[in-house]
This record gives structure tokens, C-alpha cells and sequence, in this order.
């Protein structure tokens, strides 16, 4: 199998506005995967002196809310410029990593801290690489295509 077709494709949180003093969560189920890529993409700040929001991303081994931990600092980012457009990029080893993974995004709280921005998962290195196109998508909000020459 082509290695790019190797992997399933996750929706984590769809493209949309978040205001200020909002949290968005969405948890990714890691199993049977051996490396994850998580990207995030954000629209430049609508004001001038918004202040970007905090990102975390946790672990657990089940999906209640409260047993999700921060397992690396480097994935914690507090106020994340967005002066700009720009997309933030997470590379995980799953292999001594939890079944879940959770982003978290939270905006400031002044009215002006807006932020628009949606993030997506590529799941790799499966146990069962991925038969056709339709298990390439790794839920129902997601589709792969791929075209031939």
C-alpha cells in the first residue's frame, strides 16, 4: 500500500468560530495506531489585541472527562499567537501512550478574543492498514479520496 494511504483521517473539531470564554474538547480513540499527527488551523485574530487562546492536549484509557491528563508539557500552549493565520502541527509516538487522546481549546475571556479554527487527525502505523478509501475516513464526518492517474 501507498505509505499516504496508510493512515485514517479523524474530524476532531469542525472548522467554526469559537468565542470568548469557550472550551471545545474532542476525543480521539488511538486504538490500533502507532503514531498520530493532530493539525490545527487557525484563522488570523479578527482584533488586533485578542489574545490567542490555551491548547491542551491530554491522555487517558477510557473517555470520562475527569481521568484526561497532560502527559507533555510541549503539547500545552497558553495565549498562542494569532496575529497571523496559521496552523499548529502535534507528531505522536502512540506506542507507550494511553487509548485516548483528548484536544482541548480554550479562548480568553475579553469579548474580543474570538478564534476561529478546526482540527483534524491522521492516525498511521496501524495494526489493520486501512482496505479501501471508505476505511480511510475515520469517522462519518470525514471522506478520502483518492484519484488515480
Amino acid at each position: 500500500m501507498i505509505s499516504s494511504q496508510a493512515k485514517t483521517l479523524h474530524l476532531l473539531l469542525a472548522s467554526a468560530s469559537q468565542t470568548n470564554s469557550t472550551t471545545r474538547t474532542a476525543n480521539l480513540d488511538c486504538a490500533g495506531a502507532s503514531y498520530a499527527e493532530i493539525v490545527m488551523n487557525f484563522a488570523s485574530a479578527i482584533n488586533t489585541n485578542a489574545v490567542g487562546p490555551t491548547i491542551s492536549l491530554l491522555e487517558s484509557d477510557d473517555t470520562v472527562a475527569t481521568n484526561f491528563a497532560t502527559f507533555n508539557s510541549d503539547f500545552e500552549a497558553t495565549a498562542l499567537s494569532i496575529a497571523n493565520a496559521k496552523v499548529r502541527s502535534y507528531q505522536l509516538d502512540l506506542r507507550k501512550r494511553k487509548r485516548y487522546l483528548q484536544l482541548k481549546v480554550t479562548t480568553a475571556t475579553a469579548t474580543n478574543d474570538n478564534v476561529t479554527m478546526g482540527a483534524h487527525a491522521f492516525l498511521s502505523r496501524k495494526a489493520i492498514e486501512p482496505a479501501s478509501e471508505a476505511d480511510m475516513a475515520g469517522d462519518t464526518n470525514s471522506v478520502v479520496t483518492v484519484a488515480g492517474l
